[in-house]
């Protein structure tokens, strides 16, 4: 017996790092997957950013009188601005390098030109295109730096067609292509260079030495910064190598990184979100796998990337399909709730009903028998106890069904008083009166004046330091004037309280408000700008209790 708990014991001292270890990794992936998706919502924003950069740059030389040179240079960077932003734009500065460099007579430069294009060109999925490009160059007499240049993008072209080719047999062959341009340049690139430690990784990877590769790649990843396309492009290599070694957290986190980096980046030319909806899809989370494959294929379609729009094309179906199946699954059971909360609802208005009945009978039996008014008393205490917490358990309920026949009661009265003026109107003949009054905005303005008052007032009944609580949320200077008589809120204290209801949809809110969702989305950017913790300031909101 003593042996066996030692036995457990040892297992136990030997198995809690590694659990340890996978439990931090999990959280980490969790505050990776907030990161990406708080990326993706304000991606419109960064791409705008991307584009008034490059304005900027091109705004600077407008009216100026170029060399060749400058010109060569100036065409070079704006190139490396579209990039990986635009497939179009790109092409078309390295185009003007390509007629600009024939002026220079320069054979690395003209060769630069050339393995530019057959990039661009390759990572749009022209493959053929991009290889008779690089036909076009005389390595012969090229300087070392502009041989790495060349051999990079010929065993770049390769591994474009491997990923093409992948389950056929040709998908060997161009790996082994890749492979010989890797030598190729491992054996004249600088040895501290990006170009050599990414070749020799990639290289080594593909004879078998993983562990290698990783920490090669690792220790290089400290020289790079998020939003540089070499630091998505490193990530994405590591994910690469943990998939080859069946560690899956690792690969996740990896394409995680390289993600955020291609959305910090503005880098539309991407592959890591959508290897992330194929590990969202075989783990079974088929929305979070259909909203990230939508937003690789609208990337890849922004930019112009045939290569990446086929690969999202493969797998497009099989998630398509299990969202739907997802959601339909959900409907049902949203469905079956909402009957059992009928039901249970139906089953407490008898419950209330024959509850109040019993209170009556009660009541009546106190008056009729005077002789038993103290024991009734006890009675009636203890029934008013009861009664009390059922009240203040419906209190919310009560006071939002009060307030609301009472506003439906004062619009039918009001829209059967117009109704009768416009009849008399209208029998009447005065038609240019009749006009004018069906015109008037007056009504309605009156009647989302009465809805206004009648939301305050039931709003604060239940919450009623609502106001006092938001400012606490407020920077000193931004805080709400509290009124002691209460009752009234603004529009940006409206929008919070519709907040607190759990409506945070910007269209329902402004259908709410009678406001464009413009200014719904002024009034809710204003808001936070205002908060002393910008990041939380609708979850603070949501907080707020009601007593």
């Amino acid at each position: 017996m003593m042996k066996h708990r030692h036995i457990l014991l040892n297992m136990f001292i030997v198995m809690a790092p590694a659990l340890t270890m996978a439990s931090q990794r999990a959280e980490e992936l969790g505050i990776l997957y907030q990161t990406l998706d708080s990326l993706i919502e304000h991606q419109s924003e960064i791409i705008a950013q991307k584009k008034s950069r490059i304005q900027v740059i091109t705004d600077g030389i407008n009216n100026l009188m170029l060399t060749p040179e400058q010109q060569f240079s100036l065409n070079n960077k704006l190139y490396d601005e579209y990039l990986a932003f635009n497939f179009d734009s790109a092409l078309c500065y390295i185009k003007k390098n390509v007629d600009v460099q024939q002026s220079l007579d320069n054979p690395n430069m003209a060769a630069g030109s050339l393995i530019r294009m057959a990039h661009i060109l390759a990572v749009s999925g022209l493959f053929d295109k991009a290889d008779r490009m690089l036909d076009q160059i005389d390595i012969s007499q090229l300087s070392t730096e502009c041989k790495v240049e060349y051999y990079n993008q010929r065993g770049e072209l390769n591994l474009y067609r491997s990923e093409m080719a992948e389950y056929t047999p040709y998908f060997q062959e161009y790996t082994d292509s890749s492979q010989y341009y890797r030598q190729l340049i491992l054996q004249i690139a600088p040895k501290d260079s990006y170009d050599y430690i990414f070749n020799q990784a990639t290289y080594i990877s593909e004879k078998g030495d993983n562990d290698g590769a990783i920490r090669m790649l690792e220790a290089y990843m400290r020289n790079l910064k998020q939003g540089e396309r070499r630091y998505s492009i490193v990530t994405s290599t590591l994910a690469y190598f943990y998939s080859k070694k069946g560690e899956s957290q690792l690969q996740e986190r990896y394409f995680l990184l390289s993600a955020i980096s291609d959305m910090k980046g503005a880098i539309l030319e991407n592959n890591s979100l959508r290897r992330l909806s194929i590990i969202l899809l075989d783990r079974g989370d088929f929305k979070k796998a259909y909203e990230y494959l939508l937003c690789a294929s609208n990337d890849a379609r922004q930019y112009g990337s045939r290569l990446r729009s086929m690969q999202a094309a493969r797998i497009s179906p099989l998630i398509t399909q299990a969202y739907d199946m997802e959601r339909a699954l959900a409907q049902h059971r949203t469905n079956l709730l909402l009957i059992v909360l009928s039901l249970i609802t139906l089953l407490l208005i008898g419950t209330v009903i024959y509850t109040l009945s019993l209170i009556k009978k009660r009541h009546q039996a106190n008056i009729k028998i005077s002789k038993m008014n103290a024991e009734l008393s006890l009675h009636n205490e203890e029934i008013e106890r009861m009664n009390n917490q059922m009240k203040e358990s419906n209190r919310i309920k009560d006071e939002y069904i009060g307030r609301f026949l009472e506003l439906s009661s004062n619009l039918i009265i009001k829209n059967e008083e117009r109704s009768k003026v416009l009849n008399r109107l209208a029998r009447d003949r005065k038609l240019e009166l009749l006009y004018t009054e069906l015109k008037s905005q007056k009504p309605l303005n009156e009647s989302i004046h009465l809805f206004h008052q009648n939301f305050d007032t039931a709003f604060l009944n239940i919450y009623p330091t609502f106001i006092s609580e938001v400012n606490q949320l407020l920077t000193d200077d931004n805080k709400f004037e509290v009124h002691e008589e209460g009752g009234k809120l603004t529009t940006e204290l409206r929008i919070l309280a519709l907040i607190r209801l759990n409506i945070t949809d910007n269209q329902k809110i402004a259908d709410i408000l009678r406001s464009s969702i413009t200014t719904i989305y002024t009034y809710r950017s204003k808001l936070k700008s205002r908060a002393k913790s910008k990041s939380t300031f609708e979850d603070d909101i949501r907080r707020i209790e009601t007593y």
